[in-house]
């Protein structure tokens, strides 16, 4: 990997808050932003197929489960490499991803919200073809599955933590700490 790059990994539950933290990097600092589902969507939608939560789910589980645990990481570490960006955005890590992107050199952020906040959101994004259809029972069931359970765990091992309970401008203001410390390193 690139040692010049700043890499910033962002982990955290559904609807937390990690596109919209992403996409603040993109505008104010000018950071390539690589995602996960952005491998899964692409296959999606050459397949025809929904790009949905549970499709891009039952995707990335396939490929791992052909491929090894490590083919998205991989995927997504050629595309980090080939960016010109002096600031890499890789948003969405799951399961054994993280200890990956941090051999990279990534600064970790965890990036969570209370369930009540975070199916207030879902109901309100219209971005994959099932958002707003689940009830909370079923949103809350989700959060046991195979990509998800994990995500609590994986949070206790970032280098940062944001409680993204507040407004947007809230959570610019943190996430700009947070950069302005990961670049003076």
């Amino acid at each position: 990997m690139d040692n010049k790059k700043i890499i910033v990994g962002l982990v955290g539950e559904k609807l937390a808050g990690k596109d919209t933290t992403a996409n603040h990097l993109v505008a104010k600092y000018g950071a390539g932003h690589f995602r996960f589902t952005h491998i899964l969507d692409a296959i999606l939608e050459d397949l025809d197929m929904p790009i949905s939560r549970k499709n891009e789910i039952d995707l990335g589980l396939s490929l791992r489960k052909i491929f090894g645990p490590h083919v998205l990481v991989e995927a997504l570490g050629h595309r980090v490499n080939k960016s010109w960006e002096k600031i890499v955005v890789v948003n969405g890590i799951r399961m054994d991803e993280l200890e990956v992107v941090k051999s990279w050199g990534a600064k970790i952020i965890y990036i969570t919200a209370p369930i009540e906040i975070r199916f207030k959101r879902y109901n309100n994004r219209k971005e994959k073809d099932d958002d707003g259809v689940m009830d909370f029972e079923n949103f809350k069931t989700q959060e046991s599955g195979p990509t998800e359970a994990k995500i609590p765990d994986l949070g206790k091992q970032a280098d940062y933590r944001i409680d993204n309970v507040g407004s947007l401008e809230d959570l610019y203001k943190k996430v700009n700490e947070i950069v302005d410390i990961v670049t003076k390193q």
